[in-house]
């Protein structure tokens, strides 16, 4: 995928489902599907499994890792706290509200596809953007670079649209959004 241009998260009432919409410069967009279920597993052990990631690269010293998974540690109750207090900083710098540009050309397809797992694979190096990956349940992944930045804002973005939906998912957003679009 060539340069993120923007994101947007809104809720869908008659499917039920979140529509991740990803466009970038080349001016593609990409449509993914959230359900209530995956974002359950998205916003819960996800995003606590990728905590160490969610932090800039200077605050990641002495975060306790799976060696075999490259993943945060179970122990690290207080590098789940820290991301979590570093969305909630980059959500304040962020304007949620701007007018979503859709893509002209849509590789998934115009109806977008339903997501069926998400993984993230650390750049080795430890610094820089890391590979987030959507696999979709026919098969198809999409895969676009992370900073810890723009992880936290995609965590926010998606935080926000579940609060509208009423899903009652436990979540960090503080406020509600029906649409959430970033650029």
């Amino acid at each position: 995928m060539s340069d993120l241009g923007q994101f947007d998260a809104c809720y869908n009432s008659e499917q039920d489902r979140i529509l991740l919409r990803i466009t970038n410069t080349a001016g593609e967009e990409y449509r993914l599907w959230l359900t209530r279920r995956f974002c359950l597993g998205l916003l819960g052990e996800f995003k606590v499994k990728v905590s160490a990631y969610r932090l800039p690269p200077e605050d990641r010293k002495g975060v306790r890792m799976d060696e075999s998974s490259g993943l945060l540690d179970d122990s690290g109750a207080s590098t789940v706290m820290q991301a979590d207090i570093q969305q909630e900083l980059v959500a304040a710098r962020q304007d949620f509200g701007q007018t979503f540009h859709p893509g002209e050309q849509f590789p998934l397809g115009e109806q977008g596809e339903l997501v069926e797992q998400v993984d993230l694979k650390p750049n080795e190096k430890g610094t820089g953007s890391h590979a987030l990956g959507f696999q979709s349940v026919q098969g198809q992944l999409l895969t676009i670079a992370v900073t810890s930045e723009l992880l936290n804002s995609i965590f926010e973005a998606i935080e926000r649209v579940t609060q509208q939906a009423d899903w009652g998912l436990i979540t960090t957003a503080v406020s509600m959004a029906k649409s959430s679009t970033l650029q």
